[in-house]
């Protein structure tokens, strides 16, 4: 080949990988801000809300992106989300029963959950998004990626979940929970909606209150799921639903953590006059020590012929996995409610749960929410040995092996 036309190739070549190089790696000095500076996100960034969301979302971090955006109805524009969204959604994810994310490719529309990692980028780039949604606690472990991303679309950053409160001090929602939704409203082109599902939640705060008084009954939280599924010794020195509706969580030993994981000897010496379990420990029963010993403890309580100090056991929903979900925190809010302060029947407990998922999803998309997780933890609690039906009280039983057991 002609000396000059070798040259001359290898010159074009350069200018197309320094070209690729500098899209992947190009970014503003502010961090990532782009264009005119409609809205103001989580890191205080200026950006612009896309024209439309022809090129698709892109949600990164289990922590809230998908979990907010599913508010919005925003399913047929969902490219992808991460890896658990697909593969491990349901449990307690109620926007998963909304939403069939887990019909999503998880080789092309998934990446490593809560991650950017430079593989990640490059494949989003490629994909040229609209619109990217992420947390912050996400952003700041990814800095640089993010704001190499953010050169090439639209990326808005979110507030971090809290996993202790959804309410401010005067009972309304918590400013990063109103925070979040707005901003959202503004770059999906959606602020009526916004307003609806911010007044809708409040309401249901009003309600939740409405139907709450005071009572002297101790409850224990037991199995809760945080960093997966844990045993009956395990439970939320801080629970959601008792913050709402006032209850007295059973728990007094001090902790400030997210979870509290007991011995059985100070879960034994608890003061406590009832028990919410979270089904999603069903996996957590059987062949485990600290779970048999706390239902050996309940069994000999229940059936020692003394009514008056047996501690009844009742599955509620579950509220966490993949992080705080509110829709749930606010069903269980009702339910323990109704155990409790005894104002309203079961029958309604149901209507009003179902209200919680039209609020956060739409009537049409929120239709069969609840039957689907009622069914999906009878299922769950079934293949480990388990009959833990949601809003159903059970008893433990003592197997002809030794082993202990719930039943409906």
């Amino acid at each position: 080949m002609n000396t000059k036309v070798v040259a001359a190739v290898i010159a074009i070549m350069m200018v197309v990988v320094a070209g690729g190089w500098y899209v992947l790696n190009s970014h503003d000095d502010d961090g990532g801000s782009q264009g005119t500076g409609d809205v103001i996100d989580a890191l205080g960034r200026e950006i612009s809300i896309p024209e439309n969301l022809d090129g698709g979302i892109v949600t990164i971090g289990s922590s809230g992106a998908l979990r907010f955006a599913s508010m919005f109805d925003v399913y047929d524009f969902i490219i992808e989300v991460d890896q658990g969204d697909i593969t491990d959604s349901k449990n307690g994810r109620a926007y998963s029963y909304a939403f069939a994310y887990d019909s999503l490719d998880v080789a092309t529309q998934s990446h490593p959950d809560s991650k950017l990692e430079t593989a990640t980028l490059e494949s989003i780039v490629n994909k040229h998004p609209s619109l990217v949604i992420t947390m912050e606690s996400v952003w700041n472990n990814y800095a640089e990626n993010f704001r190499i991303l953010a050169g090439q679309c639209t990326v808005v950053v979110l507030k971090d979940q809290q996993m202790k409160f959804m309410t401010n001090d005067e009972g309304g929602l918590a400013e990063y929970f109103e925070f979040n939704v707005n901003l959202l409203g503004k770059v999906l082109k959606q602020e009526d909606r916004a307003s609806e599902i911010i007044a809708g939640i409040e309401g249901i705060l009003d309600d939740i209150r409405s139907i709450s008084g005071t009572s002297d009954t101790r409850v224990y939280v037991a199995g809760v799921t945080i960093s997966g599924s844990n045993t009956l010794n395990t439970t939320f020195p801080t629970y959601m639903p008792f913050s709402i509706n006032g209850i007295t969580n059973a728990y007094d030993l001090g902790s400030t953590e997210n979870k509290a994981v007991l011995t059985v000897e100070e879960f034994s010496n608890l003061d406590m006059d009832m028990i919410v379990v979270d089904p999603s420990s069903s996996d957590k029963i059987m062949g485990n020590q600290e779970s048999q010993l706390v239902l050996r403890y309940l069994y000999g309580i229940n059936n020692d012929g003394d009514a008056s100090n047996d501690i009844p056991v009742y599955v509620t929903v579950p509220i966490v996995w993949d992080s705080i979900n509110y829709d749930c925190a606010l069903a269980s809010a009702y339910y323990t409610s109704y155990l409790v302060y005894g104002k309203m029947s079961l029958e309604e407990v149901e209507q009003k749960i179902a209200h919680v998922f039209e609020v956060f999803y739409g009537a049409e998309n929120s239709a069969n929410v609840f039957d689907d997780m009622k069914e999906f933890f009878v299922g769950k609690s079934a293949a480990n040995g388990q009959e833990m039906p949601l809003l159903g009280e059970v008893e433990i039983v003592l197997n002809a092996n030794g082993s202990y057991s719930f039943a409906a």
